[in-house]
Order: C-alpha cells, then structure tokens, then sequence
C-alpha cells in the first residue's frame, strides 16, 4: 500500500474530450435545477497553483512511501488562486451555489474573496490563527504555524484584546476537527440536492462522508471531478475524469459566466478602495468651512479665565482660613495666665 492506495487507486484515468464536454453540459444543468448546491474541494484545485497533492501519482506521501524525492512545489509567496478558485467565487456570487465545504489548509479560498460564513475549512487555514482565550481569529499574510513540534500550535504571538496565547489554525491527524466549521458543513450538506466534488481522493474521514449525504437521503445527487477512482464513486451520479480548471472552464463557458482573473480581481478591489478614500476626503474637503466650533473653543478658553478670575476671592478665603490655626498659641497663652492667676 502506498499513501493508503493500492496500485490501481493511484492510477489516474483520463475521460476523452467529447466525454467532458457531454458530461459538463450535464452538470450545468443540473446546477441550473438545483435549489440548493454545495461545492466541497481538495487538493487537486490547488495543484496548478503550483502545490503539490497527496496521494496523486507524483504527490508528497507516494512519493515518499516509494522512497523517491519529494515533489517542489512553488514557495509560499508565490501561491495564487487557481481558476476553479475563481470559479467558485463567481458561482457563490451568482446564487447558484449555497456553500463551499474545503479540506485544503493552503488559504486560497479566502483569498480568492469567499465570504468567510460562506467556507467550511475543515482542517485549518495556513493564514489564520486564533485567541485560545477569547476566541479571536486573525488572517495573516504569512504561514501562521512556525512549531517544530506535530502536537504544538502556539504560534508565539499574543491575542490583542486579551493578551491571551494565539494558536495556529492546522488540523493533523488525530486531532479533533473545528466544530463550528464541522457542523456548518454538516447543516449545507444535509440541505443539499446538489454536492459537486472538485479534486479529492475522498480518502479522509469525517470529511469523504459528507457529499454523501443528500444521495443516501435519496433527495440529492453527487458529482465528481477526478483524476483518481474513490470510495465515494459508487455513490456518484456521474464521474469526470479531468483536470478541475478545465472543467470548470468548460463549466462557466456554458452558464454563460465570465471569471476574473485573481490579479484583475485584486485591482479591482484596490480601486475601489481609492475610490471610497476619495469620496471620504471630498466630503471632509466640503465640511471645512464649517469652523464654529473652533469659535466656540475660544470662548470656552475665555470663560475659563473668567472662572479663574472669580476664582480668586475663593484662594484669600482659603489662605485666611490656613492662618486661623496660627492663633491657637494666643489661645493657650491666656490658659496659662488663668492658672497663674489661680495659683
């Protein structure tokens, strides 16, 4: 057994090109007629971005279980959302899908602009770390997780709210998975009529259980998008043997939808950012005339030396007051007359 795989589990099969575009034309439809479609994605949307799979022929754990060099991915600074990627954040923004269910930690998803309550991320976010006191969570630009140790999340960085320890959000084998993000993949997955699988072996648990649902409650269909057989195939509707971003190409050119590309994307957000700035500060701009209340502080600095003025008679009274203990002595002068006089 290699990566879990035996032989045949890891040979990849390839459909031909009148099958994919038959099978696409399908699916578009059934995404058209569905009410409720739920997107769950692995590894294999991210490897044109340049990380390496799993347990594909050339992926990091075959590799390694047949003792060959592991597979070099590009670095970190390099990664880039892929064009599924894109796709799906289009789809989501055009209603015809509901969800995004991912096991990928390589934080492209968010990237892309998924809104974060539309994205279950199963098992952690390579970007995102969170407050293990208060519960904060922050997405940063970097890989969040620096521990040598499997078991070790702290991240070294402490929460700005409550100073509390910050942990990286990474889910390794064993380790139990974010419940809030386990349950809400849940509640999309049993609503589904629709579960589309985009490059994953479906080989991990609870997660290969999940586009399942809506098939054994007989109210749903299953489509996958892979190169590998699954555990999960007898179960599908219908089975694409090919590349996720040709697919998905295939896919929007027949719903008739145009995908940004990721830099376009980010430019625009740029822009329209600038565009709000400028609006701010024209609306300041216009407001400045508008300097009575500067007016008014000056009468208020003015008030204040009155006060301090009427203030002063107070600061005699006071003086006199601190001069009356000075006559105590004149006080016991006379009791020591009265005792003379007694004597």
């Amino acid at each position: 057994m290699i990566a879990g795989m035996n032989d045949e589990e890891i040979k990849e099969h390839h459909d031909t090109e009148k099958e994919i575009k038959q099978k696409v034309s399908e699916l578009a439809k059934m995404i058209k007629e569905s009410k409720h479609c739920v997107i769950h994605t692995g590894a294999g949307i991210s490897t044109s971005a340049g990380i390496p799979d799993f347990r594909g022929p050339n992926g990091v754990w075959t590799c390694r279980d047949q003792k060959r060099a592991l597979p070099r991915g590009k670095r970190f600074k390099e990664w880039r959302p892929t064009y599924c990627h894109m796709a799906i954040v289009e789809l989501l923004n055009q209603g015809l899908i509901k969800h995004l269910v991912s096991q990928n930690v390589d934080g492209l998803h968010v990237r892309s602009g998924i809104p974060l309550e539309k994205i279950s991320e199963l098992h952690g976010n390579t970007h995102k770390e969170y407050c293990s006191k208060c519960g904060k969570e922050y997405f940063r630009l970097f890989e969040t997780r620096n521990a040598y140790s499997v078991t070790d999340h702290r991240t070294g960085r402490k929460c700005d709210i409550c100073g509390g320890m910050l942990f990286d959000s990474i889910i390794n084998f064993g380790e139990n998975l974010p419940k809030n993000a386990l349950d809400k993949a849940f509640k999309e997955s049993t609503k589904s009529d629709l579960c589309i699988v985009f490059g994953s072996s479906m080989r991990v648990s609870p997660a290969n259980s999940l586009p399942v649902i809506p098939v054994k409650q007989k109210k749903g269909k299953l489509v996958l998008v892979n190169y590998q057989k699954t555990p999960i195939d007898k179960h599908c509707t219908m089975i694409i043997h090919s590349a996720t971003d040709l697919v998905m190409e295939l896919l929007m050119n027949e719903l008739d939808i145009k995908v940004p590309d990721w830099e376009e994307k980010l430019t625009e957000i740029i822009e329209e950012q600038e565009q709000e700035l400028k609006k701010k500060s024209e609306e300041k701009s216009k407001e400045k005339p508008k300097e009575k209340p500067k007016e008014k502080s000056k009468d208020k600095s003015k008030d204040k030396s009155k006060d301090k003025s009427k203030e002063k008679p107070k600061d005699k009274s006071k003086e006199k007051s601190k001069e009356k203990p000075k006559e105590k002595p004149k006080e016991k002068s006379k009791e020591k007359s009265k005792e003379k006089e007694k004597k």
